[in-house]
């Protein structure tokens, strides 16, 4: 599966103080009407197009924009030396410098093995490696993206043998989002922050995620799940949390944005999705107040905490270990396939009721994978997202209120904590690896 690109073309910015209030607080009253009434006469078109516009983060954006910032690839690598048991693809080589993520990792099958893997967009050399039955390292060789569909790798390919200087470790992709579709907010994409590692084991049919909830940054709470992409809840074995309890262990009250409690669940259409939690301000805090309700606050979002509105906590992270029936659809679950997404029951305004939504990656802006959100898709078919998908470990994500990118059409500049980010937006082509160039360190936490 591929990113996907939306032909959609925005309308002129007018970003005033006043008019932005005004179209925020009109643009909540007709989304929530519409929604609570089930009256699909109340919503007014125009004015959720002139709002979204006129909340963007620039003018000028990009009309074909994927907001996806990797490539993938399948390809078989055929292995005729029986000393090679399993193959791996590396994002770097492991001989020479640390941080070499393994994208892709398969045991040798009728002497060859097939691999699936996700990289940065702009990767170019990537290093195939053999590793021997015990897991050993035999050598690496260069891997051109693109290459082919089949290539030779025996002992005498390797151009690099023995012992590596740096072992490679797993790769890790970072998932940050608003948590208000479909109303705009202030794209600081810290309302949920996610890691997610993906891992191997000696099973072909296994892939392991480890998934690292790192910031809430909104005192509304929200669900969370993965949606695997193509893998079916029928083709899945077991979900098994390798290192505890469920990450909403003991929670208290009644289920509602997910409610069914099994760790694998089963979405609308079939598909195989993991229950992460149902109340990200449990996950965090596990503290209730004097009427029985889940205390929330903002986790992990600004340096300077205040009572009783920010705080400063430990990740908390969950091994999935997921058995697939086949391989087949073990490798399936890559980067570029799986789906994490809240479920938010958000009050605009603190005051209106919007109605549960499910806030997906681009890629998967208009999928209801436990819920059916959409009674005309159309209606928000824009080019914003309320997610971001960015492969690398450690991004470092705006402090609260903090955006992404402010435009000032006063001296028509854009100012924000990474260079490029506003380039990026103009022109999806360009400035793809903005994420590695912080400009202003002080407004990420």
């Amino acid at each position: 599966m591929i990113c996907q690109q939306k032909s959609v073309i925005l309308r002129p910015k007018h970003n005033t103080t006043a008019m932005k209030k005004n179209y925020y607080l009109l643009a909540v009253a007709v989304v929530a009407l519409s929604l609570t009434s089930c009256n699909k006469e109340l919503f007014d078109q125009k004015q959720y197009d002139e709002y979204v516009d006129n909340q963007f983060m620039i003018d000028n954006a990009d009309p074909e924009h994927d907001w996806c910032l990797t490539k993938n690839e399948t390809v078989t690598v055929k292995t005729p030396d029986a000393a090679i048991y399993r193959v791996q693809m590396l994002t770097a080589d492991p001989y020479a410098v640390s941080g070499a993520e393994i994208a892709a990792d398969a045991v040798c099958y009728g002497a060859e093995a097939i691999i699936s893997y996700t990289v940065p967009v702009t990767t170019s050399t990537l290093y195939l490696a053999a590793l021997a039955e015990d897991g050993t390292y035999l050598g690496v060789m260069p891997y051109s993206f693109g290459a082919g569909q089949d290539i030779v790798i025996t002992q005498q390919s390797l151009t690099k043998t023995g012992t590596v200087t740096y072992p490679p470790v797993p790769q890790t992709f970072s998932y940050l989002y608003e948590s208000t579709f479909p109303i705009p907010d202030d794209f600081d994409y810290n309302d949920m922050v996610l890691r997610i590692t993906k891992s191997y084991t000696s099973l072909s049919t296994q892939v392991d995620l480890t998934v690292s909830l790192a910031a809430a940054g909104t005192a509304n709470s929200y669900a969370a799940a993965i949606h695997l992409g193509d893998v079916k809840y029928d083709d899945v074995e077991s979900v098994e949390i390798l290192d505890g309890d469920p990450m909403d262990a003991g929670y208290p009250l009644q289920r509602a944005l997910i409610t069914q409690g099994n760790t694998l669940i089963k979405g609308r259409s079939g598909e195989a999705v993991i229950n992460l939690f149902e109340n990200v301000h449990w996950v965090f805090g596990k503290t209730r107040d004097e009427l029985g309700r889940i205390v929330g606050i903002k986790y992990n979002t600004s340096h300077v905490v205040k009572e009783e509105v920010s705080a400063t906590a430990e990740a908390v992270t969950r091994t999935f270990r997921i058995t697939c029936k086949t391989r087949d659809v073990a490798r399936l679950i890559t980067f570029d396939r799986i789906d994490p997404f809240v479920i938010s029951n958000a009050k605009y305004d603190q005051t209106m009721d919007a109605g549960i939504w499910e806030i997906h990656t681009y890629q998967y802006k208009f999928t209801g994978v436990l819920r059916d959100c959409f009674t005309d898709k159309k209606a928000y078919d824009n080019h914003v997202s309320w997610a971001l998908v960015i492969p690398k470990s450690d991004f470092r994500y705006p402090q609260e209120g903090v955006s992404m990118c402010t435009y000032q059409k006063d001296i028509d500049a854009t100012f924000g904590p990474y260079e490029g980010f506003a380039d990026w937006l103009k022109n999806h082509l360009t400035n793809r690896t903005w994420y590695l160039h912080v400009t202003r360190e002080q407004l990420l936490y």
